[in-house]
């Protein structure tokens, strides 16, 4: 392997470790909410409390810390691959595209941070401002990871040529992101409702959702199962009427792998609403949302640069 090929892959495999460390930071960072940690700096921003490091603080405030922390190194490896990768990589490379992207998404990620802790929305605040930041924040989480594989994804395999879609196809993609985004927003909105106000049971719960003069985020919530429930069926309904053509048994793996771990999501769904959503299975939840995003992304990728 000549040195080229050595660095390449040393990038590659360097892009995957951001991506899985992304996914623990977004992990960390549901346990700061769930923990109530949220507000564990107050209003200060990016300082906690007036100090870049706090002493002789609660334990909460520590938890807060280290998100921010582990986030801000986010942000320098970002920085740092932008510019590995304009030194490796031609102009035009989609690589310098794709890590763009990353940034970008990244500071909007920050921003929103930000605006959490500024406005006090965290901890248990029911302010109904949550109820559009809280599906925003998920979303952009979402999209920083699809800019990340696409990243990783393409310092390998980047310079393949495109496959021609045929509308049906272009048009199946577009239902399968719509579907995606609501279900991530109302997925947003249900661990909200879960968060501020826990029932001591299945039924109880159902009866708070439907209470009179109930919050937005309890009357929404019943949304995100009726649509987790109906999502495979889309995507199954929306796949068998776009002609797509699966060009390679690698890429049928793929998509086979997405498949089994879009049950596994339905299984670690159903049994968070039954069990009225343990600490375990919230992030056992969030992280396999992640994961399904990785998954989809990588078969976003090559379906649209398959291989030769």
């Amino acid at each position: 392997m000549n040195r080229e090929n050595t660095t390449t892959q040393s990038l590659y495999r360097l892009s995957w470790a951001l991506v899985v460390y992304t996914i623990i930071i977004i992990a960390w960072g549901a346990w700061v909410r769930i923990s109530g940690s949220g507000d564990g700096c107050g209003d200060d921003w990016p300082l906690c409390k007036g100090m870049a490091i706090p002493t002789g603080e609660a334990t909460k405030t520590w938890i807060e810390v280290s998100h921010r922390y582990s986030t801000m190194l986010f942000g320098f490896l970002v920085l740092a691959q932008l510019w590995m990768f304009r030194r490796v990589f031609p102009k035009r490379h989609p690589t310098r595209y794709w890590v763009l992207a990353t940034l970008l998404f990244t500071v909007t990620e920050a921003l929103i941070g930000r605006l959490l802790v500024v406005y006090g929305l965290v901890h248990e605040s029911t302010s109904y401002a949550r109820l559009f930041i809280m599906p925003l924040h998920l979303i952009n989480t979402s999209l920083l990871l699809f800019a990340e594989v696409m990243t990783a994804e393409s310092v390998l395999f980047g310079e393949r040529a495109f496959r021609p879609l045929t509308p049906s196809v272009k048009k199946a993609g577009i239902a399968t992101f719509i579907t995606a985004a609501l279900l991530l927003t109302t997925g947003a909105v249900a661990a909200l409702g879960s968060h501020l106000f826990p029932s001591l049971s299945l039924m109880e719960g159902i009866t708070k959702d439907f209470a009179q003069g109930a919050h937005p985020a309890l009357r929404l919530r019943i949304l995100h199962p009726t649509l987790a429930l109906i999502l495979p069926f889309t995507l199954w309904y929306i796949f068998s009427n776009s002609t797509l053509a699966v060009p390679t048994r690698h890429l049928s793996a793929m998509y086979r792998s997405f498949s089994y771990a879009m049950l596994g999501m339905l299984v670690i769904g159903v049994a968070t609403l039954v069990t009225l959503a343990p600490v375990w299975l919230k992030l056992s939840h969030l992280t396999m949302a992640n994961v399904l995003v990785v998954l989809a992304t990588r078969c976003v990728f090559h379906t649209l640069r398959p291989r030769q």
